[in-house]
């Protein structure tokens, strides 16, 4: 691991990685999207309450939006922290391609226990997810990309999106 060198100012540990607007949007986005579930909690479906597959997608509606929002902010704060932007996306795709192993793995097998895998938006839900993850550790391995990291948080985000569409729609019917 590259850390900053003895003689770096201060003001070198503080400017900014280069992919740093881009990655802030991102959990700008991401907080918005979090603001939906209190949509999704007014939307009432059909017969009166959510079925056990969609209250885990109301929940994922959030938890993957304030993850991608905690997500985003990573590798500034590594790059805070080791001084050199392909060290930090590494660390930082690292350290969210085992928490998102770990998310995938628990949420999926929630799903599967809720009967959640009998629909098109299920196999939707359980391709975003992974692939996701894989781009996080290719990131980690390989490249080392604000591009590959940004495309797995939007990757990401979309499972939240999807998910909200599921609700609305599901309450429509």
């Amino acid at each position: 691991m590259g850390f900053a060198s003895k003689d770096a100012g201060p003001h070198d540990r503080l400017r900014g990685m280069s992919g740093e607007p881009l990655l802030l949007e991102i959990a700008a986005i991401a907080v918005v999207i979090a603001g939906f579930t209190a949509v999704t909690a007014a939307l009432v479906p059909p017969g009166g309450s959510w079925q056990p597959a969609m209250r885990i997608r109301q929940r994922a509606v959030v938890s993957t939006s304030f993850n991608v929002m905690f997500e985003s902010l990573a590798p500034s704060i590594a790059f805070a922290w080791l001084g050199d932007e392909r060290t930090a996306l590494a660390v930082a795709s690292a350290g969210v391609a085992i928490y998102a192993t770990g998310i995938v793995t628990w949420r999926g097998r929630q799903f599967l226990r809720a009967g959640g895998n009998r629909n098109r938006t299920a196999v939707v839900l359980f391709t975003l997810g992974p692939t996701a993850t894989l781009l996080f550790w290719a990131n980690a391995l390989v490249f080392a990309s604000v591009a590959v990291y940004a495309l797995a948080l939007c990757i990401q985000l979309s499972v939240a999106v999807v998910s909200f569409y599921s609700l609305v729609s599901a309450a429509e019917s």
